[in-house]
């Protein structure tokens, strides 16, 4: 298991959070922002564009979100109004 990332989000903007997975755990370290959004695309793909396919994230555990991919993916995460911090564990 690799250690635990970091990442700060930019609000409105996607922030790529883990890249090659296929399982692992996204943390919310940081409540301020009132909604979080996440997405994803196969390794090496392009980075998302637009939110119209984002889907909220932290609806099922107040702070955390897992990772689960049959193939390995890069997982994306924005947040809105404000900026956010996510861990995340892979």
């Amino acid at each position: 298991m690799s250690n635990p990332a970091i990442t700060y989000i930019t609000k409105n903007k996607w922030n790529k959070v883990a890249t090659n997975v296929t399982k692992g755990t996204i943390h919310r370290i940081s409540e301020t922002p009132s909604m979080y959004l996440q997405s994803y695309r196969e390794t090496g793909g392009a980075a998302p564009t637009s939110f119209t396919e984002a889907v909220p994230m932290f609806s099922k555990y107040p702070n955390e979100e897992e990772i689960s991919a049959t193939s390995a993916i890069d997982v994306y995460v924005s947040c809105r109004r404000r900026n956010g911090i996510v861990r995340v564990d892979i």
